[in-house]
């Protein structure tokens, strides 16, 4: 019985997969559509009032943001993958904060950084390790209250192992809930997926790294990353 559950819950995975990757081409050509109105609009903006401007100006930002978005998607989805690739998790962790930002501005949310600088470089997919950390990042944003606090480490620890974590002072997880948050298809928000963690976790399996979190009701939540050692390169540093 256990076995069929599998198996239906991996052909649900594999059919949705599908479908958000139709979705997102779908969704790619009236997005070009609306780039080229603002192109058009950048062209001739001398003859527009400030205001138009400012708002063209705010379109092309988030057109932007969405293309990167749905190309990261879609690289996601794809199967084959480089594992020669050398990267710095501290440049990853910035450029995923960079992305998620304006939405924690909007709740008024305070993400700090502290990463430790002389970590070794690692060999990792770039695009499934970003995503991994905005799926982190957009969780903690959206358990914080207005005007909350996230903090971002990385450091090491017991010398070898390479450690990310994130805290969030939002709203903690339930003690009955803390032992489905992996699970596919599990969600506590109204308009979840219930496909974010453990999807996270599947990918960082792929890497032998470990993510586990702590969190207490009410006071916030921390996860960490446990990367594997034999990952990472000594000595270096971007």
């Amino acid at each position: 019985m256990s076995q069929t559950l599998d198996n239906v819950q991996d052909n649900k995975l594999q059919l949705m997969g599908k479908l958000t990757a139709s979705l997102l081409h779908e969704i790619r050509n009236p997005l070009s559509a609306i780039k080229l109105n603002l192109d058009y609009l950048k062209m001739i903006e001398k003859d527009l009032p400030s205001e138009a401007i400012e708002s063209v100006d705010v379109c092309t930002d988030a057109f932007l943001r969405i293309h990167y978005l749905i190309d990261n998607v879609l690289t996601f989805a794809r199967k084959n993958s480089n594992y020669n690739n050398e990267c710095s998790i501290n440049e990853i962790t910035r450029n995923a904060v960079d992305i998620m930002l304006p939405n924690a501005l909007k709740k008024n949310v305070y993400i700090k950084l502290f990463p430790d600088n002389n970590l070794p470089l690692g060999y990792y997919d770039k695009s499934k390790l970003l995503q991994v950390f905005l799926n982190l990042i957009s969780n903690a944003i959206e358990s914080c209250e207005t005007g909350g606090n996230i903090a971002i480490k990385t450091y090491r620890q017991d010398t070898d192992f390479v450690i990310w974590e994130i805290e969030d002072t939002g709203v903690g997880i339930n003690d009955d809930d803390k032992d489905k948050i992996f699970q596919d298809f599990f969600t506590s928000k109204e308009k979840g997926t219930g496909l974010g963690l453990s999807v996270c976790k599947m990918l960082l399996l792929e890497y032998q790294a470990d993510l586990y979190f702590e969190s207490t009701l009410g006071v916030g939540t921390k996860f960490f990353i446990k990367f594997n050692p034999n990952l990472m390169q000594k000595n270096n540093e971007l």
